[in-house]
């Protein structure tokens, strides 16, 4: 179920060029965090995706930086009772993340943050 909803996401997100896909696993929580600065603890934005949308995410973040987290980055921090699970990379002096949960009530994955931000040592 969990590889069936990213090969979708993934295919929607390369189809569409844009992160609009995002709204259908999403819930009113889902949303991002950007680091803007040059350095760890510079500033950062977010959002999230139901209420602000994707402008600011658009700003800062390419379709092609999510499409190479979703097909090179490694699944890492699966819970113990299987129920999230994060896809991690690091390129270009950014650690990614797409962080996503599994809610027993919703009965399906939802992402619940992205974040793309400067690692805490070069």
């Amino acid at each position: 179920m969990l590889d069936v909803m990213l090969s979708k996401l993934l295919k929607d997100i390369q189809e569409k060029k844009n992160f609009t896909p995002f709204l259908e696993v999403s819930d009113e929580h889902s949303g991002y965090t950007i680091s803007v600065g040059e350095s760890l603890g510079d500033e950062l934005v977010g959002g999230t995706f139901q209420k602000e949308g994707f402008s600011t995410l658009e700003k800062y973040v390419t379709v092609e930086e999510v499409v190479r987290l979703l097909k090179k980055g490694s699944k890492g921090g699966i819970s113990e009772s299987g129920d999230s699970l994060s896809i991690m990379l690091t390129v270009n002096r950014f650690e990614y993340d797409l962080h996503f949960f599994f809610p027993e009530k919703e009965g399906r994955w939802i992402e619940q943050n992205f974040s793309r931000l400067r690692p805490e040592r070069d």
